[in-house]
């Protein structure tokens, strides 16, 4: 059916009719190409010569996903590196190119110092679509714990506990944005924060990241689809768990929420992203995954809807001291297989935090009951020093007196 009869049908029957798009495969793609000239300065005056060359030239692969890759280019407009995500070449299933036309349009929508940014968007010349995104020179969260793992010191000096959780901080910042726009990520795990050379931290990869309650039917995935990515899934016990999965289960099996691991796509709200978050930290800070002794999907999936986590402070580790009691109790009440018992929102977790690295931990245990005993008394000494003063030589003497009383009882 040609423009002109669905503009008939739509003058007949009074509403609108639905133009299909063509698949990206059989759009007319054009090779993009620069447009800003070369500037030669000849004597005193500048000149503009006319160079036309590829606009994005592709370097080499960074990383490949469940059903995409992402590149390193080189824009030769604006003369930086930038990263270039698509499509694997038998992922044209429309569900499946439907869901990346969405992560385009999420991640657009997403503006913060923590989220990566989009620059732009186009059709390559093998027909796939693609966008353009910031190159963040940098490593992976996940590499920062597989280092800290193997015990290397240089890591551990430079990745301390405090450092470790102030860029958990940060990806607290940038998800309680998304959240705070309607948008839920669904694939929060270590291998998808980036940490840059300068200390910035970046959350990456929405390409599950979905509005609030949206209509999952939207982006149905057809059977063959759903096979491919199901057993990319299953090539390998660490790859599977640590892997994105779009087909039968969506999302991460190592990190991902108990509903979600039940298939309850429709109900997942924010606190599915909490409980991914606060599994990442668990791992971040006991450098042991909870489910690391799973070898298969199956198996790890049914950890995760009834294998409570274990409380981080209790693991010891042969690299490390042990986690903070207050930092423990933090993870706990954010892995609960309940959604109702975990935090309401990313930014109760954030004001958490910063009661905690004030000092005013909530006392759960003998631990934390010492740790805000002990802040509390610094205030005092601080603000009130010679009350404080006052109690210690009121101790003093009742403690001097008593060893009185207690040698003349002797005698």
């Amino acid at each position: 059916m040609d423009d002109a009869t669905l503009l008939d049908t739509s003058r007949a029957t009074g509403r609108p009719s639905a133009v299909i798009a063509p698949p990206p495969s059989t759009v007319a793609s054009v090779v993009r190409t620069t447009v800003l000239p070369r500037v030669e300065v000849t004597g005193d005056m500048p000149q503009l010569v006319s160079s036309t060359r590829e606009r994005f030239e592709s370097a080499n692969v960074l990383g490949r996903g469940g059903v995409g890759e992402v590149l390193l280019a080189r824009d030769n407009d604006i003369d930086r590196p930038v990263a270039i995500k698509r499509l694997l070449p038998e992922f044209d299933d429309p569900g499946i190119v439907a869901r990346f036309v969405e992560e385009i349009r999420v991640l657009g929508a997403l503006d913060h110092p923590n989220i990566v940014p989009i620059h732009d968007v186009g059709i390559d010349p093998d027909g796939r679509y693609y966008y353009v995104m910031k190159y963040v020179e940098g490593e992976t969260l996940e590499h920062i714990v597989d280092k800290l793992m193997e015990g290397d010191r240089e890591y551990h000096a430079r990745y301390t506990v405090e450092r470790r959780v102030e860029i958990f901080r940060q990806v607290l910042r940038g998800v309680q944005y998304a959240h705070a726009r309607g948008v839920i990520h669904r694939d929060i795990k270590p291998a998808n924060v980036m940490v840059g050379r300068y200390g910035e931290v970046l959350v990456m990869d929405w390409g599950l990241a979905r509005r609030i309650h949206a209509d999952e039917a939207k982006f149905p995935v057809t059977d063959t689809a759903k096979t491919l990515t199901d057993r990319r899934a299953n090539d390998g016990p660490r790859e599977a768990r640590m892997r994105t999965v779009a087909g039968s289960l969506l999302g991460t099996p190592a990190y991902m929420s108990p509903e979600q691991a039940r298939g309850d796509n429709e109900g997942l709200d924010e606190r599915s992203d909490i409980y991914s978050l606060c599994v990442m930290l668990h791992e971040l800070l006991t450098l042991e995954h909870y489910l690391a002794k799973k070898d298969s999907v199956t198996a790890c999936v049914a950890g995760v809807m009834s294998e409570p986590v274990p409380f981080a402070s209790s693991i010891e580790s042969k690299h490390q001291p042990s986690v903070p009691a207050d930092l423990g109790h933090f993870i706990r009440h954010g892995v609960s297989k309940d959604p109702t018992q975990r935090y309401r929102s990313v930014t109760e977790m954030i004001d958490r935090l910063q009661n905690i690295e004030e000092g005013h931990c909530p006392v759960e245990c003998p631990a934390t009951f010492m740790k805000r005993m002990g802040t509390e008394t610094s205030h005092v000494i601080d603000h009130r020093p010679f009350v404080m003063l006052g109690v210690v030589a009121t101790t003093l003497t009742l403690a001097a007196l008593g060893l009185v009383v207690t040698i003349s009882n002797v005698l």
